[in-house]
């Protein structure tokens, strides 16, 4: 493996080793070979690292790194961000897979000739039978996007207005890490102490939207997101069944965290307020966080920042009071 590698592709492991060694085995297969593979764990309490380990004696571009502790997603994401030595960052989710052998080289050689920030490949859901029907032979890239246009390519406006997400996702991004490196410096200390395992792609992507210069999608499928894994296998069992404990609780405290985030960092105008109202909307003025108790303080603490906001209109306002008023019903009759 070279000093400084190409490409750097980060690996986040948190019990995965029912899928670990297939996920690998699909980067090492790559027809593109000057890689580094950065596997961080994140306290897994199962087999992974022997997993890891086992492959790494087979291949020294594998490189394990472990959490102290379960320190969450995005924290985990942000390590292996910032280890990473390649020009070029992928990130893999531990239970997914790269399903044609030249997507690096494909994607190496589009981000050099066009000296792209951000190239944007396809991805699918499938069972986990790979099959030649996923293969796409097309190979045509959209135009290149610049600012300030990049900067809301993460949502889109219906004919009314309304605005709607558009994007989010990191695993089917190929990022230029001095670009990932800058953005995530600008997230606050203390999401990464949140222990944040939603919403973390959705944070570094709404960043990314406003650092980059440039970003183009490549019509081609390269990733795919293994749903459907045999469930009748203990092992896997039971990290589904750990993975939804807590899941309510975790998902409302991202889904707060977020819409702090985007309010604090949004432009001071009407429609790129509107983006963080649009996440406070959709996630707890019309969605079942409203009624989870456990984030009651923190929601009306966000609530009273956007009421305060001199950018959220006068309807928006009294939507977020009668929320307000619904939760102070609601602590009260407990």
């Amino acid at each position: 493996m070279s000093k400084s590698p190409k490409i750097s592709v980060v690996i986040t492991v948190y019990n995965g080793e029912s899928y670990l060694k297939t996920t690998i085995l699909s980067v090492l297969n790559q027809d593109f070979k000057d890689i580094e593979i950065l596997m961080i764990d994140d306290g897994s309490k199962d087999n992974s690292v022997e997993v890891i380990k086992d492959l790494m004696v087979k291949d020294n571009r594998i490189i394990l790194n472990r959490n102290d502790k379960n320190r969450g997603m995005l924290y985990t994401k942000i390590k292996g961000i910032l280890l990473a030595k390649g020009k070029y960052i992928l990130l893999l989710d531990e239970d997914d897979i790269y399903c044609q052998r030249d997507a690096f080289s494909t994607l190496y050689k589009e981000s050099e000739k066009n000296n792209l920030d951000i190239l944007n490949f396809n991805i699918r859901s499938s069972t986990p039978i790979i099959e030649t029907v996923f293969y796409n032979k097309s190979k045509k890239s959209s135009p290149i996007i610049f600012q300030p246009e990049l900067s809301q390519i993460m949502f889109k406006r219906s004919p009314n207005g309304t605005i709607i997400s558009n994007g989010g996702m990191l695993t089917n991004l190929f990022i230029k890490r001095n670009i990932l490196v800058k953005v995530i410096k600008e997230i606050d200390e203390k999401y990464l102490n949140e222990k944040m395992n939603y919403h973390d792609d959705f944070m570094i992507y709404f960043l990314l939207t406003r650092n980059a210069y440039n970003f183009q999608k490549i019509d081609r499928l390269f990733y795919i997101i293994l749903k459907g894994w045999n469930t009748t296998n203990e092992k896997v069992k039971f990290r589904i069944q750990e993975k939804m404990r807590n899941a309510k609780y975790m998902r409302c405290n991202s889904h707060l965290n977020f819409i702090e985030f985007t309010l604090n960092k949004t432009k001071d105008n009407f429609f790129d307020k509107k983006y963080a109202f649009y996440f406070l909307s959709k996630w707890f003025l019309d969605y079942w966080c409203r009624n989870f108790s456990q984030t009651f303080d923190k929601a009306i603490n966000i609530s009273r920042q956007f009421l305060r906001s001199k950018y959220i209109k006068d309807f928006d306002k009294k939507k977020i009071k009668l929320f307000l008023k619904e939760i102070n019903y609601s602590q009260t009759n407990n």
